[in-house]
């Protein structure tokens, strides 16, 4: 990879990174036509193999969903063989949380007093930088099984990360997505924007003695310093949105969404309640559609469930801890037996269900150039396991639309040329974001997806 290292951004300011990445031309002056896209959508425990990756006809049992309108189909692709190395780099992880931090971050877990992290800033989060742009992470966490935060879990939160080791938290409740990325900015007064430029003015400072002192500490404290530069920065683009009242961007987009019921007010319901995750996720997927449609975020993230997560799906007509009765027990890729097999393919058909929802919205909005937004959009659908039984092989991934962007390909097939290390995921992903990229993560040369 063409690694961009944090220190020309973290002390030379934004406007370096963006001349790194793009030869000079700023990443906030676009330049004409659509722009490119970024969706994640991540979901746990595994998928049922034999009945996942298309069939004669280019469909399955659990696809069946998203593949059943033919212009969507024909923008999908499945790679086959993704492998994650099961490796808990000396902390107290198992494999829920190896697919779970390394699949965006490219890197070996890192120890955070004991506990599982992001050992790097995760893909989604180099993309919404190049861009200039806040990412839109959102998060359905709510579980009768095990409500979260489970105390110890907090590593479970989020697989977006802003730097080694520091989540980017995502919003649970989506009016306060709903409000952060639409509702009209407020109008600032004198006074308080003179307020928000001091406060800028001081976190530069701050930004210079940081500088000055890293030249004089051991190799060893400089990546502290740098975790806390990339913190430091973080609130001055955000100190930046507010000043240019560019917060609430999508506020007069003709795609701006209704504003989602406020599960919100009942606390419990983003926490212990699943009877409201269908529509949390249904919100979600509306409110991302939206995001990238009105550039209020070209970069979004959706979490479906934490690392490791239970739900019952009673919404699906099981309500049992598919985690552990369910997911665990699918330990062959044809199966244990066919009716835990039904199971784990129902509850996947409804996980494909909801990335088609995505594509559609997607799909139906025509652009300038003859193409659709799901063509300037990639769609990212992957899981932390290969399947339930902590199988960290055969990691399913889709890459749905993007036809307009680089190195992806036709759609409409299944990429299988045998084990591909997973950090080419994130490899593919900048090259079609516009950003240079040989690797990523901790394998600088992997290079994108073979057979794309």
């Amino acid at each position: 990879m063409n690694r961009i290292g944090r220190r020309p951004f973290l002390f030379g300011g934004a406007a370096g990174l963006a001349s790194l990445m793009f030869g000079g031309r700023l990443a906030g002056a676009p330049p004409p036509g659509p722009q490119p896209r970024l969706v994640l959508i991540l979901q746990n425990n595994g998928t049922q193999q034999a009945n996942f990756w298309p069939r004669a006809g280019f469909t399955s049992p659990i696809l069946e969903p998203l593949l059943r309108d033919p212009r969507i189909a024909s923008k999908c692709r499945f790679v086959k063989g993704v492998s994650i190395p099961a490796d808990a780099n000396g902390t107290d992880g198992n494999e829920h949380d190896v697919g779970f931090a390394r699949i965006f971050t490219g890197q070996k877990l890192l120890s955070v007093g004991g506990k599982p992290m992001g050992g790097a800033r995760s893909v989604d989060q180099t993309v919404a930088r190049a861009f200039q742009q806040e990412s839109m992470a959102l998060a359905i966490l709510s579980s009768s099984v095990e409500p979260f935060p489970k105390v110890g879990f907090d590593h479970r939160r989020s697989f977006s990360y802003v730097a080694p080791g520091v989540q980017n938290p995502p919003f649970v409740d989506m009016v306060q997505a709903y409000d952060r990325f639409f509702a009209p900015p407020p109008t600032l007064g004198a006074d308080a924007r003179a307020v928000l430029v001091a406060r800028k003015s001081a976190l530069d400072a701050s930004l210079t003695d940081l500088a000055r002192l890293r030249a004089r500490v051991p190799a060893i404290e400089r990546e502290k310093l740098d975790r806390h530069a990339e913190a430091i920065r973080d609130v001055e683009l955000g100190l930046t949105r507010d000043i240019e009242g560019r917060r609430g961007v999508g506020a007069l987009s003709p795609y701006r969404p209704e504003k989602p019921k406020d599960i919100g007010a009942n606390p419990s319901a983003l926490v212990t309640e699943e009877r409201f995750v269908p529509e949390l996720v249904g919100d979600a997927i509306d409110l991302t559609a939206a995001a990238v449609l009105s550039s209020a975020a070209r970069v979004c993230t959706v979490q479906l469930g934490y690392g490791g997560g239970k739900w019952r799906f009673a919404w699906e007509g099981l309500d049992i801890d598919f985690h552990q009765e369910i997911a665990h027990r699918d330990t062959g890729d044809a199966g244990s037996t066919p009716e835990n097999t039904a199971k784990v393919v129902t509850v996947n058909r409804w996980y494909a269900s909801m990335v088609e929802r995505l594509a559609a919205k997607l799909e139906a909005v025509p652009e300038s150039d003859g193409t659709t937004a799901l063509d300037h959009t990639l769609i990212v659908w992957a899981n932390e396991f290969g399947r339930g039984d902590h199988s960290l092989e055969n990691v399913p991934i889709a890459l749905i639309g993007g036809g307009a962007l680089h190195g992806l390909g036709k759609g409409g097939r299944t990429i299988d040329v045998g084990i591909q290390p997973f950090q080419r995921l994130g490899c593919t992903i900048l090259r079609a974001m516009g950003l240079p990229a040989r690797g990523f993560g901790d394998l600088p040369e992997c290079g994108p997806f073979q057979g794309l």
